[in-house]
């Protein structure tokens, strides 16, 4: 009896999903369609000031970026030192400052790229001067091997810590090589975590496919944007099953 109570309120939850979806879709949709030319005068506004923006984010990420990194690099050779090599917990401790000192550089990375390439974008067909893009592929490709730099010292840091672990972070064959080194419970960490990013980035997705769907009623966006989603979203998808399918 739970069993099927369980499965009839797995159908009703389905159904409310779908219903009020559709109700929040179908509103958005009319809402953006009777105001069509505002949403496009917004859009407008913020193509440019993002366009505008971008450059000078950039500038200010390469330079407070580049200070960032150091700054942990530093951090981190300085905790390893004052480590005596035996206080698992202090290893903890540095080690996680570690992993999140990698994060905010990866993170920062990847902004730096998707700006740079709004940047040429806006530069090519939005905006009379050129000038930018003379700046910005300096900048960006300065930034990202520094950052790449940064994040090899703080890897080899993880390494003196744990001299099992195997891989160079310059090489192509690092996320391979590093897996192969992990110990079991870090790779049922590492497999739980990218699991959660799966499960989340299809909310994600499904939320980018609606906004896309009520904004090309008012707006003409094009089919690349949908384009882009289905391959990403379906890449992820396959690549799902199959690594899944790899491990029965």
């Amino acid at each position: 009896m739970k069993k099927h109570k369980k499965e009839k309120k797995g159908y009703l939850e389905f159904i409310m999903i779908i219903l009020v979806s559709g109700l929040m879709g179908g509103v958005g949709t009319v809402i953006i369609g009777e105001h069509g030319g505002d949403v496009e005068k917004l859009g407008s506004i913020l193509e440019t000031f993002i366009g505008k923006g971008a450059f000078w984010f950039i500038v200010l990420m390469s330079i407070l970026g580049s200070i960032a990194n150091t700054y942990m690099v530093l951090t981190v050779r300085k905790k390893f030192r004052e480590w005596d090599g035996e206080d698992d917990e202090t290893a903890e401790q540095i080690e996680g400052y570690n992993n999140r000192c990698q994060g905010i550089i990866s993170c920062c990375s990847t902004m730096v790229m998707v700006l740079s390439g709004v940047n040429i974008v806006y530069g090519l067909h939005r905006s009379e001067s050129k000038a930018s893009l003379a700046v910005i592929p300096t900048l960006f490709v300065g930034y990202c091997l520094w950052s790449a730099f940064s994040e090899h010292i703080l890897v080899e840091q993880t390494k003196k810590m744990n001299p099992e672990k195997k891989g160079n972070a310059l090489s192509l064959h690092f996320n391979r090589d590093w897996d192969k080194s992990c110990d079991e419970q870090e790779k049922a960490r590492m497999y739980e975590a990218a699991y959660v990013v799966y499960r989340k980035s299809n909310w994600l997705y499904a939320g980018i496919y609606i906004v896309l769907l009520m904004c090309s009623v008012a707006v003409d966006i094009g089919v690349l944007p949908f384009l882009m989603l289905g391959i990403i979203w379906t890449y992820q998808i396959v690549l799902y099953i199959c690594n899944y399918e790899k491990r029965r």
